[in-house]
Formats: structure tokens, sequence, C-alpha cells
């Protein structure tokens, strides 16, 4: 069937009134207008020509609103990694006035050798998720549409897993866009022992998670040598250093040709040095057979346990990479573990349950004649919101566009519904879409947008079967590539994914990512994640999930009861370095939440799972309100909020100036708030209900206690 006419040249505003041109259609314009010209197009024949730009553009007047805008544009483009090339006159070298600007097809298209299997695609979209939350999420979720772009339709993954990588420290962002821009950065650090924080000014090589946590590895301006920053311990803004000191040249020089020599990259050193750091530290510490420090501790990776009394309690020996953190979480156990040593260790977490005492001691007025804990009923969870109806950033419908159009070239007749599939948008979306293409084109010779300018379709197809056929398309005819961010959050997805027995393939999963840093339009920003090891119980869990079989384990649940369950494996849930299995309990005959590392003797069974409704669905968090929840009233210094995201505090308010905040956190029972009151000691107290507050004061004094007989006699060493 010959297609109707294609829509008619977009008249000048000097012709009819003008047209609202979106960002996002502004972007596309540009973008398409940069690939076709290969000599470039100076800053007046954008401003005058390019849909988007012509329909205010002055002839002869003033157009510096216009100008700023395009600079900001040629920002947002190069944030996507498109290869925007800026072009000197060679006759007036210097000369802004007559800079050009292009877009090389060559670097824009991703390179034919860089394919994916529909099992890699499975893999890279898993890992694509692992960014649900933090400031690589855009990034990944942008590289998924281009990975949507090559029409590979991904085979069904062999484990139910949602995992989660967060990125929760407010110096992640800046840090990251700084690696990016190769800045240098100033910022204050709390160093472990010290009350106040040092301005350090640093350029970033990479930024790594380890054992759970994000660092920076960078350049120290002030030593002039490399060295690694836990991001939790950056406090306050992170500043672009204007006039950058540079680094020496011979360091600086060493250490880039040791990185081409040897193939080592910044974060691979980075995650290296942790990893000796880890491993050269040691704490052996004892643990109260069948608590919670017991089950949890015998967890952690390359733990050694020594049985020390066959009835009493056990010796374990602990690798650590920053003895103030081990601390932390050794003080929530309180009487749970007694540290042996190091004797640096045991005095730390000593200071930490004297604080927590002593700051729990005395009654506070109560604020409401007797306030009891206060159980509430939860409130009733929000419908959730459909991914394709939330607001987008143009970023993101720039992408979309610049995924779609190779995706409908290569499919030549495709249906609304089944783009809507593949893209996972609304059938009304992919529409908005197709037309939005259908209007877009480059200037052409004539600068008019004339219809051999501009994308065309098959209308009849299009409006009468809901059918999409492209049939001219203009400038861009492949996928784009990666980012160096996108492919970055890609890559240490796949690293996170790793630790899964079925993701065990380590030269599978390094083709891969080979791949992906050969189809990036700059070398992947240094983000890594240290990879581990599956432990037992993740590789028990697993098979019984893939099998489809009940598994039953004991388990030691957060009020330190043990239990035996028997589970329907439903999925595994990872949160950072906490993994979680998500099933149907038959001693509860509910859906349930467990740690795995609260899990002790996990065997897959013979029985088969059991069948369950249709509709049993599960929530979208891993912990759900409860009417037995208890209110909590808490102080704590405001720059320490983050460190309570977990517990999504509520009804916070400031406190005098601003410096402390008090809070509202909802907890299960007061067996939870103890060990993380007791965690931040001299962070966090609690203020009220006064139940709470004695509940904290006497675990800590319970856990103090038993460092009284261990203090050496005077005068004895």
């Amino acid at each position: 069937m010959p297609s109707q006419p294609g829509p008619a040249p977009v008249e000048r505003p000097s012709e009819s009134k003008p047209t609202p041109v979106t960002a996002p259609e502004r972007l596309f314009n540009l973008v398409l207008a940069l690939v076709a010209t290969e000599s470039g197009l100076t800053k007046a024949d954008i401003l005058a020509n390019v849909q988007g730009y012509r329909q205010r553009y002055a002839s002869g007047g003033s157009n510096e609103s216009l100008e700023r805008q395009f600079e900001r544009d040629k920002d947002d483009i190069r944030e996507l990694g498109i290869p925007l090339e800026t072009i000197e006159p060679p006759d007036d070298p210097g000369s802004n006035h007559f800079l050009r600007y292009r877009i090389p097809k060559g670097l824009y298209d991703l390179p034919s050798d860089v394919t994916f299997t529909p099992d890699e695609v499975s893999l890279l979209k898993l890992a694509g998720t692992v960014w649900r939350e933090g400031s690589l999420s855009g990034e990944s979720r942008r590289a998924l549409m281009k990975l949507n772009s090559l029409g590979v339709e991904s085979s069904e993954p062999v484990l139910g897993y949602a995992p989660l990588l967060r990125t929760k420290d407010q110096s992640f962002e800046p840090l990251s866009k700084a690696l990016d821009r190769a800045q240098v950065v100033a910022f204050l650090y709390l160093k472990p022992g010290e009350t106040k924080p040092a301005r350090r000014v640093v350029a970033p090589r990479a930024i790594v998670q380890h054992d759970g946590r994000w660092h920076l590895y960078a350049m120290d301006e002030a030593v002039h040598a490399p060295r690694t920053f836990l991001l939790a311990r950056i406090v306050g803004t992170i500043a672009v250093v204007p006039h950058p000191i540079p680094a020496p040249v011979s360091d600086g020089a060493t250490d880039e040709m040791i990185s081409r020599v040897n193939g080592t990259t910044d974060s691979v050193r980075a995650l290296a040095e942790l990893d000796t750091l880890w491993v050269g530290n040691a704490a052996r510490v004892v643990v109260q057979p069948g608590s919670d420090a017991a089950v949890r501790l015998g967890a952690r990776q390359g733990t050694a346990n020594l049985r020390a009394d066959e009835s009493t309690e056990f010796e374990r020996t602990l690798h650590f990479t920053d003895l103030n953190i081990l601390a932390d979480e050794l003080a929530g156990f309180g009487p749970e573990v007694f540290v042996d040593s190091p004797l640096a260790l045991r005095s730390a977490v000593r200071d930490r349950l004297v604080a927590a005492r002593d700051a729990h001691a005395n009654a506070l007025p109560v604020t409401s004649p007797g306030r009891t804990m206060r159980r509430r009923t939860p409130p009733l969870r929000e419908a959730k919101t459909k991914p394709d109806t939330q607001p987008r950033v143009a970023g993101d419908q720039l992408t979309l566009l610049l995924s779609l159009v190779p995706y409908l070239i290569d499919q030549g007749r495709v249906t609304v519904s089944e783009v809507a599939v593949h893209f996972g948008l609304s059938p009304e979306r992919v529409r908005g879409l197709v037309n939005l293409i259908a209007l877009s084109g480059i200037p052409g010779e004539t600068r008019q947008y004339l219809h051999g300018d501009l994308f065309d379709i098959l209308w009849d197809e299009f409006e009468t079967n809901d059918r999409i056929v492209l049939t001219h398309q203009v400038a861009i005819d492949d996928s784009p590539r990666f980012s160096a961010r996108e492919a970055a959050a890609l890559i240490a997805g796949l690293q996170y994914l790793s630790a899964l027995p079925n993701n065990a393939d380590t030269d599978a999963i390094a083709s891969l990512m080979a791949k992906l840093t050969r189809g990036a339009s700059a070398p992947p920003t240094q983000v890594a994640v240290a990879q581990r090891d599956a432990d037992a119980t993740r590789e028990v869990v697993q098979t019984a999930l893939t099998t489809g079989m009940q598994v039953e384990f004991d388990y030691l649940n957060a009020r330190g009861c043990q239990e035996h369950r028997l589970v329907d494996p439903l999925r595994i849930e990872s949160v950072d370095s906490d993994w979680y299995l998500r099933g149907w309990c038959h001693l509860r005959e509910a859906v349930r939440t467990f740690r795995l590392d609260r899990m002790s003797n996990p065997l897959v069974t013979a029985a088969p799972r059991s069948t369950h409704p249709a509709d049993l669905l599960l929530p979208d968090t891993l912990f759900q309100a409860s009417t037995d929840d208890i209110d909590v009233r808490l102080e704590l210094a405001t720059a320490a909020l983050p460190l309570l995201s977990d517990y999504r505090p509520e009804r916070s308010e400031p406190v005098g100036s601003g410096v402390r905040t008090r809070t509202t956190l909802r907890v299960a029972h007061t067996h939870a708030l103890k060990r993380l009151v007791t965690g931040l000691a001299g962070i966090v107290t609690v203020l009220e209900p006064a139940e709470a507050r004695q509940v904290v004061a006497d675990w800590a004094a319970a856990g103090l206690a038993q460092y009284a007989a261990a203090e050496p006699m005077p005068g004895k060493d």
C-alpha cells in the first residue's frame, strides 16, 4: 500500500506562529543534524536552522539566551556519552566564532563486532537492575534502553533474583562526576580517632565497593601519592578545585606506565590493596554459642571458626579492613561478643559500650504523662506506579529515541504492542515517540526540513492497524554506543552478580565486560565491586530455587529465637553485601523474608515446592510495616541521618541551630533497636519511650561487664 503524504515542512517563525518544541525533540534534532554533517556545523548554522533553535532565532538580533541553551545542550549530549567533536578553523585556530561541531558516525555507532547472545542480554539486564536506587540508576536504565535497540530477546533467567547495590553516601554522585571529568576535588575527611575533620585535596581515580562499603581511590595532592578514603567518613560537600595543583610528573607517569604495561586499572589496583589490607588484619573474638553473633559472624567471608569450649563459647578469627567499622559492628552484639585481640579493637568496642551505656543511663523528662511504646497501624501501601508513566528527564527521552530508531529499522514491520513489551513502555507512549520521530530530521540543503529530510512511516498502517513500518530514515541507522558511566554501571553490576553460582563462569563474565568496554564511547568510569565467592548457604538456597524443591534450615530470628523452617523458595534478594531468601514459610503459612547469614544447616529436601495461588504477590520492599511496630524517638547529628536511611526515619525536625536532628523510627522490637543504637554509640541517642532507653542501657552494660574481668591489674602488662 503506498504511503500517504508525510507531514508538511515545518514552517519558519516568520511564516506562522512558532510551535513549541520540547527539550527531547530539540536534542534529537540536534544529534541528527550533527551526525549527518561531515564537515561540521557552526553555532550560527545550528541556531538558525536546526529544529528547536530556529523557532527562537532572531536574525540580526540578540540570541544570548539561545546560545546559553546550546551550551547546556552540548553538555547534556556529552553527559550521555555521545561523541560531540569540536573542529577549529585551520586558518583561524583558537577562534570560537567559527568553531564547527559534529558527531562522527564511526564513533557514535556501536561497533559491528560487539554483539550479544540472548543469555548475555539476560545477564546484562539483571546487572542493570542492580542499580535500582542511587546515582547510577539513570545510567543503567539508559544502558538497557540501548541494549533493547539491538532487538535481541533475552533468555529467561534461571534464577529468581532481585539484586540491589546502593550508593547511600552523599559524596558518591559528585565524586563519580569528578572522576568522569578528571577534576580535582576538596572535601573534609574525618579520620578514625579524631574529632575534627581535615581538608583533603585529591584527584579521584576510582570508586570501589569492598566488604560492602564504598571507597575512593585518589591521588592525594598533599603527599603526591595514591590514598584510599572511606566515603562514609567524608563530611560536608564536595568542592571542585578550580586551579588544581598537578601531580608530580614522576609519580603520575610511573602509575600510568604500570597500568599500560600490566593492564591494571586503578579500580583493580584499589581493590587489590584493600584485599591485602583485609587479609593482613585479623581479630580474635569469643562469641556465645547459638547467639546472633555466633550465626552471623560465622557466615562472614574468610571467617575461621575455632571451638574453644564444647558447651559455652566459640572463638572466631575475623578479617577486616577498618578497625573502627568492625568495632561498631561488634559493639552492636553487646554481651554476645568478647574481643580477645587486637587490644586496640577491644578498647574501641569497650569505648562504644561505655558511650551507649552512659548516654542512656539516666531517665529523660517524659514529653507526655504516661507515654509508653506506641504501636501503629501500618499505612495502606500505595499502588505501584508504572515505570513508563513517571516523568523522564530529557536525557532518558533522547536515549529512548536514539534506541528506538535502529530497532524499528531492524524489525522492518512491528506492532505498537510488540515495541511496548520490548522496551517496557505503554502503547500510548510508543505512539507518541513514533509521532515525534516522524516529525524529526535534518535541515537538508534547503534548510527547510522538507519531506526527504524527515523520517517517514506508512501512516495507513500506523493509524489503522497500529503497526509501525519505517520507510525513510535520516542520519542514524545503528545502535548508539554506551557512555562511559553506562558501561561502568553494567560492569560493576556484573562483578556483583559474579558471586552467584550460576554466574561463576569468570571467563564468560570477563568476555562480556570486554564487550562493554569496546562498545563504550570512552573508557568506562572506574567504578568496581569486589568479587566474592558464593558461600555454601547461598548455593543450597539457589539449588532449591532453580530445581523447584523445598528447602529446610534452622533459623535464628531477629528476636534471638532459634526455629526450624520449611520454605518454598520464591526469590533470592540482596542489598549490598546482605543476602535474603523470600519464600512461603510452612510454619507461618505466609510469605516471609529470611537473612541467609541467620540460617544454619540448610538442606534441599526431596519434596517439590508447593503450588501457590496465582495471585500470590511478593511485596516490592523486603520488610513490611506491621501493627506491632514501635515508634522510637531518636536524636543524632543532622549529618548522620543517612546512617538511618534503611529504617526510613519519619517526622524529622532540627534541634536549635540545626546541627542536631530529632527523628522517629518504626522498629519491629527493641531487640533490633539495641543493636542499632549500640553500634552507633555516641552518634544516636534514644529519647523515648523510656523502656527503649533502658533496653539499650542494659544491653551496653551487659556487654561492658565482660571486659571488667579482662582489664589488666595496675602495674602489670
